[in-house]
């Protein structure tokens, strides 16, 4: 029988090595922090690569990782998710990876399933933003997303996080939030062949928070 849940978590705040990790980055977390997305338009590439949309943004741009895996295409999906709503994401940025975000995310993931659990909170009373603190992770917004799933795709999960509602505060709204920046993804399978889903999102600068209305989502507004 296919099972799956889901849960996310989003704040925004003033203010790992595992084996396993996926070797999505192109680059170290400074690369990964200063990528920025081809915002003004063009198209610098022969490829349909999705920078022809409404918001100007290439949604396909080099986002500072590369690779086949799991964790690596879900950064592809996201962006996907946010050229197909500029209105809701209010034409968010094109998502980058972040190894950093990716550790932690890994991290919890393997932790769910070795000790059996399914929650934001570890069974040490750690939230997603301790997790980061711990891990150097200098976020100014965070939010994070879990899914478990049996006999589910990544694809799957994704669909099922993009099937909520429109302008609440669930993994859709994470996963289109027009002020995270960057995403580090975490798979971990399970000896019983179920696995475990983080993708944890953060902002690494103030500048990037934005304080203009959200007239699509009235209720995000700053």
């Amino acid at each position: 029988m296919k099972k799956a849940t889901l849960i996310f978590w989003l704040i925004i705040i003033l203010s790992l090595g595992i084996s396993g990790l996926t070797a999505c980055a192109s680059g170290d977390d400074d690369d990964d922090e200063a990528a920025d997305a081809d915002d003004d338009g063009d198209d610098d590439s022969d490829d349909d690569d999705g920078a022809d949309n409404s918001c100007g943004i290439n949604y396909s741009a080099d986002t500072g990782r590369d690779g086949s895996a799991d964790e690596c295409g879900n950064v592809d999906m996201i962006n996907v998710d946010r050229l197909a709503h500029p209105d809701e994401s209010d034409c968010a940025p094109a998502i980058q990876w972040h190894a950093g975000l990716a550790a932690v995310a890994l991290a919890h993931s393997k932790d769910m399933c070795d000790r059996d659990f399914f929650d934001h909170v570890n069974l040490d009373g750690d939230s997603p933003f301790d997790r980061m603190d711990d891990a150097g992770v200098n976020y100014v917004a965070a939010g994070e997303n879990i899914a478990w799933g049996m006999g589910y795709t990544v694809q799957n999960l994704q669909d099922a996080f993009m099937n909520e509602p429109e302008c609440e505060l669930n993994h859709r709204s994470n996963i289109l939030a027009r002020d995270f920046t960057h995403v580090g993804v975490g798979i971990y399978d399970c000896p019983d062949g179920s696995f475990y889903l983080t993708q944890d999102f953060g902002t690494f600068s103030f500048d990037d928070i934005r304080s203009d209305s959200h007239d699509y989502c009235p209720n995000f507004e700053q």
